[in-house]
């Protein structure tokens, strides 16, 4: 029954919950309010002069003033203290404080009409039992109320009346409605088309949420597939570019026009790696490497052991063993290329793998190049962005896909790829990723070789 309600349209759910606390405000209110408030002390006032009577008719037949105090101490337990005092005493006039004196003013009222009563201050009754001598009663907090508690409960009661339905909605459409429209936007936002998740959007709740959830699902696997058709034809074409590229460098090595031959090779050459580095592009968009576990402060030695090995300057600062569940692959291609990107304008490179505070996993990449222009570099993140004029130009400059594949790389983690200048000059390239993924790791120096193994493999194929 829930379960149909909870799939039920929103619109109907509105209507029925909207219905559903008007009873539930009417038994609020009699839970809430004092009982004297709801039945207007008439019951009590019937049963206090009852009482009162039967007292004072016992102690006109008493026999003895000691007689007397027997029965008002047998009467303790119904509540009311009493006490036996000269009536001279009591008979002091009327109270005018009758506002704070209720059921005393009441009291009065209903006694019979041989009964003479006389209210007295500080909540109290005086009833003449003889000539000489009178009752005094004073009442029980149970029995006595002010008038203006009454007025606030009365005021709360209409407060509750007017908020209790209101919040019983606002909990529903926050608890019901709104949680899976927040699980939306969760998966919205972490939304990949290299993952292998098929149903990415929960199709429960409401008949519209639901409805959404399916919407989404089929836009997201249309979308995939037109991804995958673009990414399929673009390498096509880029693959089936190196034959017609094959061919015509053998002529231009077999021509004889000697000026013209070199720059024909460069260019030639120079097409070719922007087909490679295309590849890689697309290879890292469609491109779906499973997680593993492994040493990424490995990974990093070995990248700067790589470069060093060219004669750049490459430091690694950072733990000696760092557990991390990542696409190895993936990571080594995104590292290599920020790095590449660093050596290519500054001298000096720091790589740093940093796991503080424990919240953020960080490796970052600093040069001490000329650093980028302000505006750009968000920029330098998107394919085929070349900014040379802010980095000084450079005939081995790649094509502006280097950054992108890095940043594509970061968000198939589930993190992000940011770029900085830094004082007074230099670049900072960080990869955030999520602590979610850290391991323990076992210390298997097997691991680390082939760690280390496969992330020079990878060095040396994308060099």
């Amino acid at each position: 029954m829930i379960n149909r309600f909870r799939r039920a349209p929103i619109r109907l759910q509105f209507v029925v919950l909207a219905a559903i606390p008007i009873p539930a405000v009417l038994v609020s209110v009699i839970a809430l309010l004092p009982e004297p408030y709801i039945f207007q002390a008439k019951q009590v006032i019937a049963v206090r002069s009852t009482q009162i009577e039967l007292i004072v008719e016992q102690l006109r037949n008493s026999a003895d003033d000691a007689d007397a105090e027997m029965l008002l101490r047998a009467s303790a337990p119904i509540g009311l203290e009493m006490r036996i005092l000269p009536w001279r005493d009591l008979n002091v006039g009327s109270s005018h404080q009758e506002d704070m004196q209720l059921i005393a003013d009441d009291l009065r009222d209903v006694l019979p009409p041989d009964f003479e009563a006389t209210v007295l201050p500080q909540e109290a009754l005086a009833v003449r039992v003889d000539a000489k001598r009178g009752l005094l009663v004073r009442f029980s907090d149970a029995d006595t109320y002010p008038a203006v508690f009454g007025t606030i409960v009365e005021l709360i009661a209409k407060i509750l009346m007017l908020i209790l339905p209101m919040l019983l909605l606002v909990l529903y459409i926050g608890g019901v409605i709104t949680s899976p429209l927040v699980r939306f936007a969760e998966a919205a936002k972490s939304l990949r088309l290299d993952g292998n998740e098929e149903q990415l959007f929960t199709d429960a709740g409401a008949k519209e949420l639901r409805t959404l959830a399916t919407a989404l699902n089929d836009m997201r696997r249309r979308i995939r597939k037109m991804v995958d058709d673009r990414t399929r034809m673009l390498t096509a074409v880029s693959h089936d570019l190196r034959t017609p590229l094959t061919r015509l460098r053998m002529r231009v090595e077999r021509s004889k026009e000697t000026p013209s031959k070199q720059a024909m090779l460069d260019d030639i050459a120079t097409l070719t790696a922007m087909i490679e580095e295309s590849l890689q592009y697309l290879s890292s968009t469609a491109r779906d490497e499973p997680f593993r576990k492994v040493d990424i402060a490995a990974l990093m030695k070995t990248i700067v052991a790589g470069f060093s090995d060219f004669g750049h300057t490459v430091i690694y600062v950072g733990p000696e063993r760092f557990g991390y569940s990542c696409k190895q692959k993936a990571l080594t291609r995104a590292v290599t290329n920020i790095v590449e990107n660093a050596v290519r304008f500054g001298k000096i490179v720091h790589v740093q793998l940093s796991n503080f505070p424990p919240s953020k996993v960080s490796i970052v990449v600093q040069d001490d190049g000329p650093g980028l222009a302000d505006g750009l570099h968000e920029k330098a993140l998107e394919p085929f962005f070349k900014a040379d004029e802010a980095r000084s130009s450079n005939s081995n400059s790649g094509f502006g896909l280097g950054l992108s594949i890095a940043d594509e790389i970061a968000k198939s983690h589930g993190g992000s790829l940011s770029l900085e200048n830094i004082s007074p000059h230099g670049l900072r390239a960080t990869i955030s990723l999520p602590p979610a993924r850290v391991v323990p790791l076992k210390n298997s120096k097997a691991d680390d070789i082939q760690g280390q193994a496969s992330t020079r493999q990878a060095l040396a194929k994308g060099r």
